[in-house]
């Protein structure tokens, strides 16, 4: 049985998400394209093969992350660049989320990969608030299951009620 067919997994936003971003390569390709890098001899620098490059940006162009754009230096053949679509550009907090997880618990001698910042100078960072505004301690937060889930399993005819006793995670 395929486990995206679960009703825990189909009806879930992060295992939706996996099929996308869930590939490593998938993920440092839109670093790259954050960093500036629009080209395929370009993203070729983080040591991905050749093949399995092409097949990983056309699943990022097939999944409306990125957009293939047609280009032509002048006495040149017309050649192919990856541009950032808005849901590709929607990653950002996704990758500053894992950035932020790896200088915390995967830190190096030298210091931070990649840094954010608003206009190239002010670093900056993620943090959950509420629906007003206000700063909400990470370990305030817990996951909680959403109404696709129980909108599945009442599908499904099981009882929504006795899974939503133990799908609390703190």
């Amino acid at each position: 049985m395929d486990a995206m067919s679960l009703p825990a997994n189909q009806n879930c936003s992060i295992a939706r998400t996996l099929t996308v971003l869930g590939q490593k390569w998938n993920l440092l390709l839109l670093r790259e394209a954050f960093l500036g890098r629009t080209r395929f001899a370009e993203f070729q620098r983080i040591g991905i093969p050749n093949a399995t490059l092409g097949q990983r940006l056309n699943d990022l162009v097939c999944a409306g992350l990125m957009e293939r754009v047609t280009y032509q230096e002048e006495g040149e053949r017309s050649r192919e660049e990856y541009l950032l679509t808005e849901a590709g550009r929607d990653v950002l907090p996704v990758l500053a989320a894992l950035s932020a997880w790896g200088d915390r618990h995967r830190p190096q001698e030298t210091g931070q990969g990649v840094l954010y910042a608003t206009g190239g100078e002010r670093p900056v960072h993620l943090e959950f608030r509420d629906d007003h505004g206000e700063l909400v301690d990470q370990d305030a937060v817990s996951i909680i299951r959403g109404p696709a889930y129980y909108a599945a399993l009442a599908a499904a005819g099981r009882s929504s009620d006795r899974a939503r006793s133990n799908d609390r995670v703190s």
